[in-house]
């Protein structure tokens, strides 16, 4: 189960408090019985040594002077001595001859109760006041320090939260987020060097841009003038062959263009619901195969109803690549295009990959073949992405097939 940084530290938090709660809790039992000890040993003394003085036939003139002596004194208030009496807790009691000595405890005061046949004395043991107070008053200082620290490091790692988003933006396509911080500390020096990093992501993007485009529309000029001079020829088929080849360089030059933006995360997908027989046309126009060699190049079997939501340029130049590569590396320059459920289907013969699949996805991969796939499955697999569908490959080796699958193109 994920956990957040400021849960785990909420977890340590409350794991200390508690053992900072059990440790006051004992070191106050501890003082308590320790108070308690100390003064049992001075009223122990104070009547072991009255016993003493009895058993030697001397009884003291005046016994709130002997118990002066010990650090004890006569309580003068009667409500005091009521209360204690009637609400204080026996520590121990202690008897001799008609002589009875009690030890009692009230309101964190100790007292010692003197009762014969002659009197009764209540006596109050001075400089015995429990150090509760002081336990209790360290208690709450440690306590408020826990919380501040506790609510210093969730501040402290809070714009986590928002960094994570910042860079979240930035994979998505953001260029412009800024993350900087003016807090002196690790994370803000973390988000410093991420702001920076973006920054000169930034500017490298915006440059490759710029060329790529720059050099696009450059282009573009050489083949509108070649166009219009084709036209001027005489010659029909030279001049058909020469406008074909001029707009076959046009829709590479438009192909190109979607490309960058694609790569770049720049290009904002149009999403409508289109007939596959429509996508399917154009996806073959962009293929710019001589009249006579369409029939023979692309076999299509697909349901005129065929519905499917993309983005109908984008999706049109997937199943263009798909089929071109097809033609290219099949024994018998043919596809085969048909649907099944909710697959679109592309299959040719040929010879198994020598590479994994998965290297086919990658730019610029050939696999040692005399035509290479280039840029084609690595463009068709970012555009089923775009689109959430899922691309497939299988190999047949009985059949020698190839057949690459677009699937979760309808619910």
């Amino acid at each position: 189960m994920r956990q957040s940084l400021s849960t785990k530290i909420t977890i340590i938090f409350v794991f200390s408090l508690v053992l900072l709660g059990m440790f006051f809790t004992l070191l106050v039992t501890y003082q308590d019985e320790k108070n308690i000890e100390y003064m049992k040993q001075r009223q122990f003394q104070s009547v072991n040594y009255l016993f003493t003085l009895y058993r030697n036939n001397y009884t003291p003139k005046n016994i709130e002077e002997y118990f002066h002596t010990f650090g004890l004194k006569k309580v003068q208030n009667p409500t005091l001595e009521e209360a204690v009496l009637s609400k204080g807790v026996v520590l121990f009691r202690k008897a001799i001859n008609f002589d009875s000595f009690s030890s009692i405890k009230y309101n964190d005061r100790y007292y010692l109760l003197v009762d014969n046949m002659m009197a009764r004395v209540l006596l109050e043991s001075q400089g015995m006041k429990s150090n509760d107070e002081q336990l209790w008053i360290g208690f709450i200082i440690a306590l408020i320090i826990f919380v501040s620290m506790y609510i210093s490091i969730l501040r402290s790692i809070s714009p986590l939260k928002e960094l994570s988003l910042k860079i979240r933006e930035f994979a998505g396509g953001n260029m412009q987020i800024d993350c900087k911080s003016d807090q002196d500390d690790e994370i803000a020096e973390v988000a410093n060097e991420f702001n920076e990093a973006v920054k000169k992501i930034s500017a490298l993007m915006n440059s490759r841009q710029l060329f790529l485009r720059t050099i696009m529309h450059e282009l573009k000029t050489p083949i509108g003038k070649g166009r219009i001079v084709s036209e001027m020829l005489e010659d029909e088929k030279a001049k058909r062959r020469l406008i074909a080849i001029f707009e076959r360089l046009e829709i590479l030059i438009n192909e190109f263009s979607k490309i960058e933006q694609l790569v770049s995360k720049s290009y904002t997908p149009n999403f409508r619901e289109y007939k596959l027989v429509h996508i399917m046309e154009h996806s073959i126009d962009l293929l710019m195969l001589d009249s006579e060699k369409r029939d023979e190049s692309v076999a299509v079997d697909i349901e005129s109803e065929f519905e499917l939501r993309a983005d109908f340029e984008l999706m049109a130049l997937a199943m263009k690549n798909l089929m071109d590569n097809a033609i290219k590396h099949s024994k018998n320059k043919k596809v085969d295009v048909r649907t099944q459920e909710n697959e679109i289907i592309f299959e040719n013969n040929g010879e198994k990959l020598p590479l994994d699949i998965d290297e086919y996805f990658k730019p610029f991969v050939s696999g040692n073949l005399k035509k290479g796939l280039g840029l084609g499955l690595y463009i068709v697999k970012n555009i089923v992405q775009l689109h959430n569908f899922t691309l497939e490959y299988h190999y047949f080796e009985d059949t020698k097939t190839h057949q690459f699958k677009i699937i979760g193109v309808k619910d």
